[in-house]
């Protein structure tokens, strides 16, 4: 193993002072007091299926572990709250807390000032200050890559609209008021240790990219205690984390395994605590093992039938409709999810403000579909039905959608496509008619559209462009009223629910596989868990 080498340096004393932190502007946060240093005891054992592909945050691309990890041992700002949903504990996105921030804040949206706790320290036993936090978005800007590209959607596009004021506070001064600025730091504002990675930059590596790549930079909920590349990563609860939400877990060890059956067998068999990343099938299947139990809460991943609004005959919307009637939606509910699962009557997710089912009216008719079908003039429809081949889930469901079609006269082969070619075959805007799920980093319709269905968006593999939803997305790009976001919101699922671009079938909760001593749980609604409220008990 290798020892993070940030632990062989001298370490802060954390100052036992409280202090008071400002509600943030549009989110109704409560402060977040002051407290000891992490106090649960014992240890967890979590299986994953891979090692993170990077340390590095600015630069790490679409790889859910190490992300994950990242949430738990950088040092960010502000987090989200806990909320009580339909009984479970989720992440309350529309309250975000001051974690190592004292105060965030904001008198017209546009312009927040950042106050960092006295006597924060990263794991150095370098104190976090307002250079730190400069000189780390800096890094993100020069990176143009993940912080730098969600900035861009608050108006922030130059590290000149970030400023230090004094020791302790930063400025962020945004081209527009937004909405989203509370949620967009939630996700972007973390720190590096500024000092620390320049004593590893050099003159062709100013931003200390390759070390970072290798090393962490931590000083969370946790610090890294321990690493072997491949295969296991040891945390320790960060005795210096000062808000009341630090980790109640004292040693979170990681331990890479070969594939998700493994990781469930050692569930089984008590050689691990938690079992991350598995199927809804091979989650069931550990549903009446002894010492194991199942945590479950509603989730906003929400999976949907995407359609290639410029393919014919998909092109014409009645056809698009027709889909839409024919959907078993109930019957995956059951048979998929055993009904540990909600059915959104819109493209946006259920638990999204501004989520609106007044305009969704498809529900299964397979006589209206087929009389829509008969009158774009689609007869003897023959189509490849795309999923992700790793996928149990999306497996079933595509079996389920071809015998529903089928009584239709449409003939839908399921066509399993592995990772590489299903994203080659995305970028490129082939696929017809796919299944596709995920979990919106930002529980905002802004962010939805921005990056899904307006024209051109990355992530709009439906080739959708609508002139309403462009103008109503553009509008709420400085709106800040709930009440004005939520007409607006209410408008663009008016037109989704014409146009079809996607057909909403299904929200899976949120399931955790664990042994039976684990508690705690908070359903992350960013996909990213927070091992920090996990307890053994």
């Amino acid at each position: 193993m290798k020892t993070h080498p940030s632990r062989m340096r001298s370490r802060l004393a954390s100052a036992a002072a409280a202090t008071t932190a400002a509600a943030l502007m549009f989110t109704g946060c409560a402060a977040s007091a002051q407290s000891e240093s992490s106090g649960g005891a014992d240890e967890l054992t979590v299986a994953i299926t891979a090692y993170p592909s990077s340390w590095d945050q600015d630069f790490v691309a679409f790889d859910l572990i190490a992300l994950m990890l990242h949430k738990n041992v950088y040092p960010f700002m502000v987090d989200y709250d806990v909320a009580e949903v339909e009984g479970g504990r989720i992440l309350d996105t529309e309250n975000i807390i001051p974690t190592w921030a004292e105060s965030f804040e904001s008198e017209d949206g546009q312009n927040w000032e950042l106050k960092i706790r006295e006597d924060a320290v990263f794991p150095s036993g370098n104190p976090i200050t307002a250079e730190d936090v400069k000189w780390s978005k800096d890094r993100a800007f020069a990176a143009q890559a993940n912080v730098a590209g969600v900035y861009s959607m608050i108006g922030l596009t130059s590290p000149d609209q970030i400023t230090v004021v004094d020791e302790r506070t930063v400025r962020f001064a945004q081209e527009w008021p937004s909405a989203l600025s509370p949620q967009i730091q939630a996700l972007a504002l973390f720190v590096y240790d500024s000092k620390m990675l320049q004593e590893h930059a050099t003159e062709d590596d100013p931003w200390a990219q390759d070390w970072v790549a290798q090393n962490p930079a931590d000083g969370g909920y946790f610090v890294v205690n321990d690493f072997t590349p491949g295969q296991e990563i040891v945390l320790e609860a960060n005795p210096d984390y000062p808000a009341d939400n630090g980790a109640q877990i004292d040693t979170i060890r990681f331990k890479v395994v070969s594939d998700t059956a493994s990781a469930a067998v050692q569930l089984r068999e008590g050689d691990v605590d938690v079992a991350m990343g598995l199927s809804s099938p091979e989650i069931d299947d550990l549903a009446d093992v002894e010492g194991v139990q199942i945590l479950s809460a509603p989730n906003n991943d929400l999976l949907q039938v995407t359609i290639n609004t410029e393919s014919a005959p998909f092109d014409d919307p009645q056809v698009r409709q027709a889909l839409a009637y024919a959907m078993p939606y109930d019957q995956i509910i059951e048979s998929v999810y055993g009904g540990e699962a909600r059915r959104p009557e819109s493209l946006v997710p259920i638990d999204m403000p501004g989520y609106d089912d007044s305009r969704y009216e498809y529900d299964q008719d397979l006589d209206r579909a087929a009389d829509l079908l008969e009158s774009a003039g689609v007869e003897d429809l023959q189509l490849d039905f795309v999923y992700q081949a790793e996928s149990a889930e999306q497996e079933r469901i595509a079996i389920l959608v071809q015998d529903a079609l089928s009584e239709i006269g449409v003939t839908a082969d399921p066509t399993p496509l592995d990772p590489a070619t299903l994203g080659e075959r995305r970028a490129a805007g082939d696929i017809p008619i796919q299944i596709t799920s995920g979990q919106n980093w930002v529980n905002d319709v802004e962010y939805l559209v921005n990056n899904q269905y307006k024209t051109g968006a990355f992530l709009n593999y439906s080739r959708y462009s609508n002139p309403v939803v462009d103008a109503n997305v553009e509008a709420a790009r400085t709106v800040t009223d709930p009440t004005e976001r939520n007409e607006l919101w209410s408008e663009i699922q008016e037109q989704f629910a014409n146009d079809v671009p996607a057909i909403p079938l299904v929200q899976p909760d949120f399931r955790l596989p664990v042994a039976d001593h684990v508690g705690g749980f908070v359903q992350p609604v960013d996909g990213l868990l927070r091992f920090n409220f996990f307890t053994a008990d």
